[in-house]
């Protein structure tokens, strides 16, 4: 065969398939604008999404406005254009757009939805909840109305309306009884209403539904730790530690740690230690009380409270308090400083002989310690026991090698012996006090006794 020939006839073959091709183009372009009804601006309206795509919601706008001049009725217009706006900032014009698209579809609830969200971010919490519960009213799909109902439910919780939050759980508990955060928010509201034990309840039930294996670890540790709390504030500390460590996940591990650490005692200990150095005695009575909830005995808390009495010149409580803290006190050491402590208060409110109980019962079990045996000493003679205080200020005399001390011990002595009438044994005393801060008086006192000066 020529060879021009099958050359001529394959040019021609490919001619005729390109019209063809043309051919049915055309016609789909044809039947498209045929099928678009004249005034539709569709075809402007996906030019705006393709630029609201591409972040050009500015130009987008403009398309958007096109198409609704065509089909001013047309509320997904209005919708998508209200997010283009939101999107440059311009809030006003978003829900004027956002408001246009209800009022041509009621219930395109996905409009009421961004009304809510743009009032809250605005903080005005009235209207945000507002239009989240007309998205509930409209909404037909459930899935979609369950989710409005639990927004509102978690909304009115954190307004401190309980009653109303209650409403809305009702209403998406009749629609889906099983659904996990229908579940948790059952637990939620008896919290807001400090039932802790019910709250309890309603969390275990949510951790043991079937639905609850299919959560992520993130959204099961929100309810291991709602669980851990509502333990917490059942003071059942074991069984809130072992829930709060299957929700040691993301921002839970350090909810978890600062309740670890308002479990402890010494936490609150250190609030009371805070605002008894600012004279807030109130406020650091709130606070004790709450260490001593945790660990009543908590010998710290005792001190403090004593403390507070003292400085509030109520010596009657400050030493009960001191007291209960002896009481509760299980390190010798540290039970003979607190008896000490006790005896300055009793010897401050002139209690000579309970001061004395006290400080013999400490002396029994350091019977070396000589702050024990100058206080008793201190206490003897202050109850007019003038030979029992010269019998422990002699040991303490023989005893120290501290010129200070000794003369600390010497001066009470003579005061003792001059007391007791003794005054050669006083004479000796007063000299041997004559050192330090002690010598002025130790002076004075010499000489009244040879008679060179007044007594």
């Amino acid at each position: 065969m020529d060879k021009h020939y099958i050359l001529n006839k394959s040019r021609n073959m490919k001619v005729k398939n390109f019209i063809i091709v043309f051919l049915l183009l055309f016609t789909f372009y044809l039947n498209l604008s045929v099928a678009q009804p004249a005034g539709s601006g569709r075809s402007v309206y996906l030019i705006a999404e393709e630029m609201r795509k591409q972040n050009r919601c500015a130009d987008a706008i403009q398309k958007y406005e096109e198409a609704i001049k065509l089909e001013p009725t047309n509320y997904k217009y209005y919708f998508q254009k209200g997010l283009c706006e939101q999107k440059e900032k311009k809030l006003v014009e978003a829900k004027a757009s956002f408001q246009k698209s209800i009022d041509n579809n009621k219930e395109y609830t996905p409009a009421y939805a961004q009304i809510a969200k743009l009032y809250k971010d605005e903080k005005d919490m009235d209207n945000t909840i507002y239009y989240y519960a007309l998205a509930a009213e409209n909404e037909k799909i459930t899935g979609r109305k369950v989710q409005y109902e639990l927004i509102l439910v978690n909304l009115l919780l954190k307004q401190n309306k309980s009653f109303d939050a209650k409403k809305h759980w009702e209403e998406a508990q009749k629609i889906d009884p099983t659904n996990m955060k229908v579940l948790y928010y059952a637990g939620e509201i008896k919290a807001a209403e400090e039932n802790w034990t019910g709250a309890k309840n309603d969390y275990l039930a949510s951790t043991e539904a079937p639905a609850f294996g299919t959560l992520s670890p993130a959204e099961k540790a929100q309810y291991y730790y709602a669980l851990g709390l509502s333990y917490y504030k059942l003071n059942d500390i074991d069984n809130a530690k072992k829930a709060w460590a299957k929700a040691n996940y993301g921002p839970f591990q350090q909810l978890i740690n600062q309740q670890l650490m308002k479990s402890n005692n010494v936490y609150y200990y250190k609030i009371a230690a805070s605002y008894y150095l600012s004279d807030e005695f109130e406020d650091a009575e709130t606070n004790l009380q709450k260490s001593l909830e945790i660990q009543p005995n908590f010998t710290g808390a005792y001190v403090l409270r004593a403390k507070i009495s003292r400085k509030q010149n109520d010596l009657r409580g400050a030493s009960e308090n001191f007291q209960k803290a002896i009481e509760v006190e299980k390190d010798a050491a540290a039970k003979a400083k607190l008896i000490l402590m006790l005896a300055q208060i009793q010897m401050q409110n002139n209690d000579f002989y309970g001061a004395l109980s006290s400080l013999n019962e400490a002396i029994t079990a350091y019977p070396t310690n000589n702050n024990l045996l100058y206080m008793r000493a201190k206490a003897n003679y202050s109850a007019g026991r003038y030979a029992d205080a010269i019998k422990d200020l002699e040991g303490l005399v023989t005893a120290s090698t501290d010129n200070k001390a000794k003369a600390k011990f010497s001066f009470l002595m003579g005061k003792a012996a001059k007391k007791n009438g003794d005054n050669e044994m006083a004479k000796k005393a007063f000299q041997t006090a004559m050192f330090g801060p002690y010598k002025p008086s130790a002076r004075i006192e010499l000489d009244k006794l040879s008679g060179k000066a007044e007594n």
